[in-house]
């Protein structure tokens, strides 16, 4: 990309998007870090290589003195006063009406990006943790769909033991506590859930703050800044009235000739500022796009992730298409919301929704059908072994609970034993 060794690969693997992640997620730390990056690099290109400003100098001003003067009023900042009031004598008026951002707006560009992406390095550092390795589960279930049939059942089957082991299918915690509805402690299956869920959090907390830094940067006190500035463009009030982004400004300097200090005021035209201000208006309105998209994401994320309900659902969505042999609804609904809760937990419900996302629903269909096959044949050994009164490893007494509620011991057993897993 830019041609320099280890650069190259360092920027590609940091800003490159990941497998375990959504849209939204993509729009913040990828597609969002990405358009900042590139106004800083185009702003900087301009302000640094280019001539920012250009002043208008007395007379006697020549060679240098023209040179110093410009650098001088770019580096020390100008202020603005609208060509209908006159220029004020005193020293404080004209202080309170300097704008110092311009110069600041390549640095202020490139910190941007770095607050979108820092969530997503959080994420990416912090999900390990976890022992599940979701890069290769996703990238796996991606290979796939271009597997044959003959191959496929082989794959899916290793891609199933892997998943089984990482979410520990047949070990048996007892966890703490509950936060929630997430289990917090070993066996738990909910610290990924609850990273990710964070990890939405921050994106939200950032895009807010975005929209705060931006006001606060620019002077303006005015939230709706980028309304506010579109309806003046689409009235024909510009900078001449608003202030907003001048192009023409003043700035005074002080030379010293002789032992006598000159004070001198000029006028300058701020070119790269009508640039900063159709980069800005398009910021304002992206930033208003993001906000809405992360915070209506991060509800949905909430509402998927955290009630037990939502999760045995999208494993029921999920299990739509299986071909078990299940007459009896209510034995069925059992074993699936206790292969939601106890089987995939939290954490296995999200790393099925990342390969939706990026496998496709035919995948993760048939993947979770080979989950609930093996967890299904564990219940079943548990219900041989608890008809024989004996202690079954994959049966802990909590699932026992739930598929044998009081009053109905032997509801499940005929049924089945009629089951035929595919």
């Amino acid at each position: 990309m830019l041609g320099i060794p280890f650069l190259d690969d360092a920027i590609t693997k940091w800003f490159r998007p990941t497998a375990f992640d959504d849209p939204v997620d993509r729009l913040n730390y990828f597609v969002t870090a990405t358009l900042l990056a590139f106004f800083a690099v185009m702003v900087s290109a301009k302000q640094y290589v280019g001539a920012p400003i250009q002043c208008w100098m007395p007379m006697e001003f020549k060679g240098g003195w023209e040179q110093y003067a410009e650098d001088y009023c770019f580096i020390q900042n100008t202020f603005f006063i609208p060509f209908h009031e006159e220029i004020p004598t005193d020293t404080e008026t004209r202080e309170e009406a300097q704008i110092g951002y311009y110069q600041w707006v390549p640095i202020m560009l490139a910190l941007q990006a770095i607050m979108f992406y820092l969530p997503n390095w959080i994420w990416k550092t912090l999900h390990q943790q976890s022992g599940i390795d979701m890069q290769t589960a996703v990238s796996d279930a991606q290979k796939l769909r271009s597997i044959g049939h003959s191959d496929r059942k082989r794959e899916l089957a290793k891609l199933s033991d892997y998943i089984v082991d990482c979410l520990e299918f047949k070990q048996s915690y007892r966890s703490p506590f509950r936060f929630m509805c997430f289990n917090i402690g070993k066996g738990g299956g909910s610290f990924v859930a609850m990273l990710y869920l964070f990890v939405k959090f921050l994106y939200v907390c950032n895009i807010f703050g975005q929209f705060y830094l931006l006001n606060t940067f620019l002077g303006s006190d005015y939230h709706f800044w980028g309304f506010q500035t579109f309806l003046d463009l689409m009235s024909g009030r510009e900078w001449l009235e608003s202030g907003v982004f001048p192009r023409v400004t003043l700035c005074d300097f002080k030379v010293r000739r002789l032992a006598n200090v000159h004070r001198y005021t000029v006028q300058c035209v701020l070119m790269i500022n009508m640039f900063n201000e159709k980069i800005y208006l398009f910021l304002w309105f992206w930033f208003l796009f993001v906000m809405i998209s992360t915070v209506i994401n991060f509800f949905y994320c909430c509402f998927q992730l955290i009630p037990s309900g939502s999760r045995t659902n999208s494993c029921r969505r999920w299990l739509s298409d299986s071909k078990e042999d299940q007459p009896d609804h209510y034995n069925r609904t059992r074993i699936i919301g206790s292969f939601a809760q106890r089987g995939l937990k939290p954490d296995g419900v999200l790393l099925m929704r990342f390969i939706e996302g990026h496998a496709g629903a035919i995948v993760a269909r048939e993947l979770t059908s080979q989950l609930f096959s093996e967890y299904f044949n564990d219940v079943q050994t548990g219900i041989s072994d608890h008809s024989t009164k004996t202690t079954s490893p994959g049966l802990d007494d909590g699932l026992r609970e739930q598929l044998y509620p009081p009053g109905k011991m032997g509801l499940l057993e005929p049924d089945f034993g009629k089951q035929q897993m595919v």
